[in-house]
């Protein structure tokens, strides 16, 4: 009887110490979990020398500055932050595959720049923005919003500075540095990699490249673009001291580039309409078929941004395409988990790389590959 009667006592207790546990556990559990980083207030310098606070994360972004749109959604790991930003950009997300993986930026607002190129401060309102990204040389439009209660951040264009600048600044904002640090590494060693390969070739084996931004312009060697010939192992064929150069065709004629480089931006400026062209017909680059459009991907490979490694990668390829490793397709296959979460599938790497557009340029399908 005294053994039962201890058996009752000490079931008792346990079952004491069971329910204090559950009780303790689901005491715990009703308390919501608090991130003290949305908390802490986050205070940094822009890049129009500014001292910027934010009170928290902002969590409705709008990126009037242009690449800043797809650098939040990498430095988010989503698209949940952006809300808005300007036409053109927005075209380089749905005309690649960023849109695909985050189908909200299908819905995002394309309408927070008016008419006279000034920001829309009453759409950003409407948008309920917490953070404005606008170009730092905007002073008085950064005036004009901070008036009307938006908190807005300088982006200053410093040519294939801003890859860093901007991330860097990014990840401060959205508290996330090691993202951006984690992306600008892979940028380091990718451009290694590359140059590499391609500094010790001579001068008379670089071929002469047109960067053409219409059919009547071209980048010039003080532009940024300059910085994709010369890790490619490329020359430009347009040596005028000048960031962008007004081009007729007799200037185009003299220069006979060996390659030409289709601005990204221009989708009116095919391959196929530069070799329709009668007046194009007798450059060498048309003739042996050397012309080739800037892909997208999440965004356009043509200005600096997160995905900069890759356009490296397909303008070296495009010039000497038997002198790197590897594949693009690889390199885009590791770099998009990192960079957004996602994987591409062969059919989108083939709409990034515009593989139909480009199907006629010499090697393409090795460039590809």
């Amino acid at each position: 009887m005294a053994s039962d009667k201890k058996d009752i006592y000490m079931s008792r207790i346990r079952f004491g110490k069971s329910l204090k546990t559950i009780l303790l556990t689901s005491c715990m559990l009703a308390i919501p979990m608090i991130n003290t980083s949305y908390a802490e207030t986050i205070t940094y310098t822009d890049q129009a020398d500014r001292v910027v606070t934010l009170e928290k994360i902002p969590e409705r972004i709008a990126t009037i500055a242009t690449p800043a749109g797809s650098m939040v959604v990498a430095i988010s790991g989503n698209a949940d932050r952006l809300v808005g930003t300007s036409q053109n950009s927005k075209n380089a997300l749905v005309e690649g595959v960023l849109n695909e993986f985050f189908p909200k930026l299908n819905d995002i607002s394309s309408n927070i720049i008016g008419k006279n190129g000034d920001a829309n401060i009453e759409e950003l309102l409407n948008l309920e923005t917490d953070l404005v990204l606008q170009w730092a040389r905007n002073t008085k439009s950064i005036e004009a919003m901070e008036a009307a209660g938006l908190n807005v951040a300088g982006m200053l264009y410093k040519k294939i500075e801003i890859a860093k600048t901007w991330l860097t600044d990014i990840g401060i904002i959205l508290r996330n540095s090691p993202k951006a640090e984690e992306i600008l590494a892979w940028h380091d060693a990718a451009y290694k990699r590359i140059t590499d390969k391609t500094k010790n070739i001579a001068d008379a084996d670089k071929p002469s490249v047109l960067y053409l931004l219409s059919e009547k312009r071209a980048a010039g060697p003080a532009s940024h673009f300059q910085f994709f010939m010369d890790t490619a192992g490329a020359k430009n064929a347009m040596p005028t001291k000048a960031k962008f150069i007004d081009v007729d065709a007799e200037m185009v004629l003299k220069a006979d580039p060996d390659i030409i480089w289709l601005f990204g931006f221009n989708m009116k400026m095919t391959p196929d309409k530069i070799y329709a062209n009668p007046i194009f017909a007798d450059l060498k680059a048309v003739q042996n078929h050397r012309v080739y459009k800037v892909p997208v991907g999440g965004d356009r490979w043509d200005p600096p941004n997160q995905e900069f490694a890759l356009g490296w990668e397909w303008f070296t390829r495009t010039v000497h395409p038997d002198l790197l490793d590897g594949s693009i397709r690889q390199s885009i296959k590791t770099a998009f988990p990192m960079l957004y979460g996602k994987t591409p599938t062969d059919a989108q790497i083939d709409s990034m790389l515009r593989a139909e557009m480009n199907r006629d340029g010499l090697d393409y399908a090795k460039i590809i590959r």
